[in-house]
């Protein structure tokens, strides 16, 4: 007698081993030397027994088709095409999922297993070593995140004068403020990125690349 969910369960494992059995030789061999998952650095590359729930879980088949998940790293996954050919390790956020999102991790599976699963450095920002740097976009309601502006950037302004301030966004926060030093401290607040601005010839830009939406 098959056991509850053994009927969901196999039609994902005959998915998933067509879909291994597309991908190139070197990923293959490798699938069959591991037991379990492998870890390195964040990365965790899964075996063959936890493929069919991960590609289940992420609903994988219906946003990239031809496509195997084939590890992971927090809210990023990694990917192989299967199309009986050799190419690249893919990888994208798993938030919304399409081919347009895929960057290259790796030329090959087997260039990426014999770096360890490294992965490549994140580009540096394209910043100006300083500039003046704004205040805009926090909500009026919101007097808690500018008090969290002000320590950050390490200024005075009186606690009487935020409602003031919060009405005449953009205000100048900073003059001449050190871009690189601030982009390390808004890794720590997250919550702050949309609203720190620094001036350039074409307006203002956000200190956090590609920080363009505010809640």
């Amino acid at each position: 007698m098959s056991a509850p969910g053994d009927d969901r369960e196999e039609p994902a494992v005959a998915m998933v081993e067509q879909l291994v059995s597309r991908t190139d030789a070197a990923y293959r061999r490798w699938l069959a030397s591991v037991t379990d998952d492998v870890a390195a650095d964040g990365v965790v590359v899964y075996c063959r027994e936890s493929l069919p729930e991960r590609n289940t879980t992420y609903a994988i088949g219906e946003w990239l088709t031809g496509y195997l998940m084939i590890g992971q790293e927090g809210d990023r996954g990694f990917f192989l095409r299967c199309d009986d050919g050799v190419g690249p390790v893919f990888r994208a956020d798993l938030g919304g999922l399409g081919e347009v999102d895929l960057t290259v991790v790796a030329p090959v599976f087997e260039v990426w297993l014999r770096s360890g699963f490294a992965l490549p450095a994140d580009p540096e920002p394209d910043l100006p070593p300083t500039a003046d740097v704004y205040v805009d976009g926090i909500p009026v309601d919101r007097v808690q995140l500018l008090a969290r502006a002000r320590k950050l950037l390490g200024v005075d302004w009186p606690f009487g004068d935020f409602r003031g301030l919060l009405a005449a966004q953009p205000f100048l926060a900073a003059r001449s403020a050190r871009l690189y030093v601030l982009l390390r401290d808004l890794e720590d607040t997250p919550e702050l990125r949309p609203y720190l601005l620094y001036a350039t010839d074409h307006g203002l830009e956000t200190v956090w690349p590609g920080e363009n939406n505010r809640p």
